[in-house]
């Protein structure tokens, strides 16, 4: 009998970056205002981890393809990032994608909170008008699918306060 071997190689992962890249209904949502537990200790992210208790949603401005570069200008945990091209990335087979947004003051509400995440298929309530870049839980009818989560410690939102949220996916 002969052998055989399949796997998913670097193409696969490709065409999920390509995908995302692609994919317009994609947010960075925040949630989870109260304590993670009688310590506040944060939990370890698992593949059954579940975005909890989402407070808000801000649409991505920014979801294009990154490579290490050590000239690049995005850093994330001590590592140098560049943008590059769909073209680039599909010559290259770049797995890896930038998603980011600002959330603005009043935008979402003031409030503390212990998660973000990237959300894809996250649809608006009927009553909620077309088109809006940033919108409450109850704006929405369906919360999506979190691609990515972030659990950490407490961030306290103030009304005056603007803030940078950034992700690399790697596929």
């Amino acid at each position: 009998m002969g052998v055989s071997y399949t796997a998913s190689v670097a193409g696969m992962r490709a065409f999920q970056a390509l995908n995302l890249v692609r994919t317009d209904n994609i947010w960075i949502g925040i949630g989870k205002p109260t304590p993670w537990n009688e310590t506040d200790s944060v939990p370890e992210v698992t593949g059954a981890a579940q975005f909890s208790e989402p407070i808000g949603y801000k649409k991505a401005e920014k979801v294009r393809f990154v490579m290490p570069d050590p000239d690049g200008d995005i850093i994330q945990f001590e590592q140098k990032w560049k943008m590059i091209t769909e073209a680039e990335a599909m010559q290259s087979l770049t797995r890896w994608v930038y998603v980011a947004a600002w959330i603005n003051g009043t935008e979402l509400p003031a409030v503390s909170y212990r998660q973000s995440a990237i959300i894809t298929e996250l649809e608006l309530a009927p009553e909620t008008l077309p088109g809006k870049l940033a919108v409450k839980a109850e704006e929405v009818s369906s919360h999506g699918y979190a691609l990515v989560l972030n659990n950490r410690t407490v961030i306290n939102r103030a009304e005056d306060q603007r803030e940078y949220l950034e992700f690399i996916v790697e596929f």
